[in-house]
């Protein structure tokens, strides 16, 4: 009974070790794996407004668009 009692323990007490050693290991996999998903976010390019007009409609428009941005 006592043998039994104790091989039941010692088997208690490795299975907690391996489950805490798993543990310890995967907590950091998984913070670098979600830290390099954060890293890789697609670059979202600016919104540019092409038209085709002449020179004096072009200034006023670019003089316009400066304005509205600032």
């Amino acid at each position: 009974m006592k043998k039994d009692a104790i091989s039941t323990g010692l088997f208690i007490a490795i299975g907690f070790l391996c489950v805490a050693i798993v543990i310890a290991i995967l907590i950091p996999v998984v913070r670098e794996v979600v830290g390099a998903a954060d890293d890789n976010k697609p670059v979202i390019p600016a919104v540019s407004v092409i038209q085709s007009v002449d020179s004096s409609h072009a200034a006023v428009l670019t003089q316009s668009l400066s304005d509205n941005l600032v």
